[in-house]
Order: C-alpha cells, then structure tokens, then sequence
C-alpha cells in the first residue's frame, strides 16, 4: 500500500515497500500514478518514493525555475531529508531529464540510475528541419511547448482533449493508458498554471542543455539502465547513453511505445528490478 507524504520544499510523494529505496520520477503530461502498475513488485523488496517533480501533480511549484539541474538540486534536498543512504533512481520523460542531472550533480547519492524512453536536453543528436513525420510526432513538443504564451492560450479550457491526443499518438496501446489515469493527469494539468508549469520545463531546455553538456564532459560512474520502447525511443536511447556513462546496460521494449509503464508493465518492471539486484 502506497502512502501520501509531503516532503521538504512541498514535493509529493507516494511511499511504500521497506528496504533500499527505489525513486521514481514521472515525465509529461504525467504524475506519480503512471508508476501505480509497477508499485506492487517494486515494493515486495525495495522501499519506493515516487515524486511529482515541482510544479506537477500535487507538489509546489519551484520558486527557483525549471531548469533539470534547479529541480534535480531541489529533490534531492527533499530526499536527502529522510536518508543518507544511497539510492536507485528511476526516471521516465522530464523524469529522465532530471535523473541524469541529479546523477551528474549528486553520483555519491546514487547506487543505480534508469532511464526511460527520453531524449536528455543538450546531449541528443543534432536535428534538420522539416522533420519526418514520424520524427516529428516524437519530438513536437519540443518546439511547441517551448514558445511564450501561445501553448497556453491553445489548450486553456482545451487540456482534456489536447492531453487525450498526445497520449494517443505517444502510445504504441492507448487504450493501456486507461481512462482513470488519464482522468487524474488531466484534473491535474486543468489546474490553475498546471500545464504553465508543464511548459516551464520545455521553455528551460535550452539552459539546461547547456548544463548537460558541462556535466557529460565527465562520464557517469555508477550502472545506468536505459531502455526505450520499440516505437518510441528504442535501442537508440541506450546508445545514446554510452556516451554519458561508463557503464549502461538495457536496450528495447518490444510492443511498447512511449508510455512505458502504463503500457508494458511488467516487462518494465522486471527489467528495473533484475537490473538492480546486479548492482546490489
């Protein structure tokens, strides 16, 4: 049974499970939920904490921007409150983003580092426009919800049906993201400033990519898991992580598009978990 908890600087947190402690962080447009059909295995063995990153799901905003090295500091200082022990770290989306920071910025904190289906700002292959279509219903969101002020006015009083397609056409199953999970990422981005929030993120890209690249310049030492799905990022991600870390394992989740979790939850599962009885 997972349990609600606020954390210092107001990041929520869903907790459960006893030993060593797996965190998990969620992407966009999504919160702790899209975890909620790997919670049970997780914590048969391992004590896990899934966070809303700031200004998501039901944690306060930043006051301090959005930038993944500003927020990777701010959940490690709320973690840090509970435990010194060091921890795996598990991140889909913007949550990967975050994760590779924390990892860059934080490595004594960390036994092992997952990265789901995600592109790290500054550090992904150089692109030319026009993208390909099938390129670009990867990557749109990259340029529309970086701009000022238009991504606001286009889905205000629209969120439902905006967030319906982007897990439409993201998912390789949409029906396996199910209806109550949608319904709880949409009360949420409705919010007042939920999906300014949202944006924030992608509007700091550039600044964090920046970051990225001063950070890679020294490999990351501790094993790092990077698994894509088979028609979203797929075997390219874990290769696209060599290049940042000594030591990566993973590759592709077949039947599975970006919403990993949610789609393919108990190959997403295993994998986590097999991989971190290795490094234990």
């Amino acid at each position: 049974m997972m349990r609600s908890e606020k954390l210092l600087h107001g990041v929520h947190a869903l907790v459960g499970g006893e030993g060593t402690p797996i965190i998990l962080l969620p992407g966009w447009p999504q919160t702790v939920e899209a975890f909620s059909d790997i919670f049970e295995p997780l914590t048969r063995n391992h004590q896990v904490w899934a966070l809303d990153p700031p200004g998501l799901g039901d944690s306060s905003p930043s006051s301090s921007g959005y930038t993944t090295q500003e927020i990777s500091r701010i959940l490690y200082e709320s973690v840090g409150h509970l435990t010194k022990s060091p921890y795996h770290l598990v991140g889909h989306d913007i949550g990967a983003w975050i994760a590779y920071t924390w990892a860059a910025q934080f490595p004594s904190s960390i036994k092992s580092l997952t990265v789901l289906d995600s592109a790290i700002p500054g550090l992904g292959a150089s692109l030319s426009f026009p993208l390909p279509e099938a390129i670009n219903l990867k990557l749109w969101q990259f340029s529309f919800n970086s701009l000022p002020v238009l991504p606001e006015m286009l889905t205000q009083g629209r969120e439902r049906e905006f967030l319906n397609w982007v897990f439409d056409q993201k998912a390789g199953h949409p029906d396996r993201v199910s209806q109550s999970k949608r319904d709880r990422y949409i009360e949420c981005y409705s919010r007042p400033g939920g999906m300014h929030i949202g944006f924030e993120y992608y509007r700091a890209v550039e600044t964090s990519g920046v970051q990225n690249i001063k950070f890679a310049e020294k490999k990351l030492n501790m094993p790092v898991l990077a698994l894509g799905g088979q028609s979203g990022t797929g075997e390219g991600f874990k290769m696209a992580m060599q290049k940042l870390a000594e030591n990566v394992a993973g590759g592709q989740i077949d039947d599975c598009g970006h919403f990993m979790m949610e789609e393919q939850p108990e190959a997403v599962a295993k994998h986590i978990l097999d991989f971190v009885k290795t490094v234990e």
